[in-house]
C-alpha cells in the first residue's frame, strides 16, 4: 500500500498493470523472509520500496505510526484465531459450554 501511495510522487502511475504485477511479485517474494519478524511492516516497506526503485526515506513516516497499526493487526489475528478455535470445537462437538461460560474470579 505504501508503494502505491509513493509511486505518484516519483511520476509512476500506480494503476499501471506492469507496476502492479511487479509490486505483487516483489511483495510476495519479500514476505517469505519477513513474515515472522516483529514490526515486519517496516522491513517489508524497506525491501519493497528499494526493489521497486522508490524513495526509501519515506519509510520514516511509517515508523512513526507502525506500533499503532501493529497493535490493530495483532488484535485482529488473535481474535480470529480464538474464533476459529471456538467454531472448530463447536463443530467437532468438543466445546464444553459450562467451562466456556464459567465466570473465572481473577484474584
Amino acid at each position: 500500500m505504501l508503494a502505491v501511495m509513493i509511486a505518484p510522487v516519483v511520476g509512476i502511475n500506480p494503476l499501471d498493470p506492469v507496476f502492479l504485477i511487479k509490486l505483487i511479485i516483489v511483495t510476495t517474494l519479500s514476505s517469505f523472509g519477513i513474515a515472522g519478524v516483529g514490526g515486519g511492516a517496516t522491513f517489508a516497506a524497506l525491501t519493497v520500496l528499494s526493489a521497486m526503485g522508490l524513495p526509501v526515506g519515506l519509510v520514516g513516516l511509517l515508523i512513526a505510526i507502525e506500533p499503532l497499526i501493529d497493535m490493530g493487526r495483532t488484535m485482529v489475528n488473535v481474535s480470529g484465531s480464538m474464533l476459529a478455535g471456538l467454531v472448530s470445537s463447536k463443530i467437532m462437538g468438543k466445546l464444553n459450554v459450562e467451562v466456556y461460560t464459567r465466570n473465572i474470579d481473577m484474584k
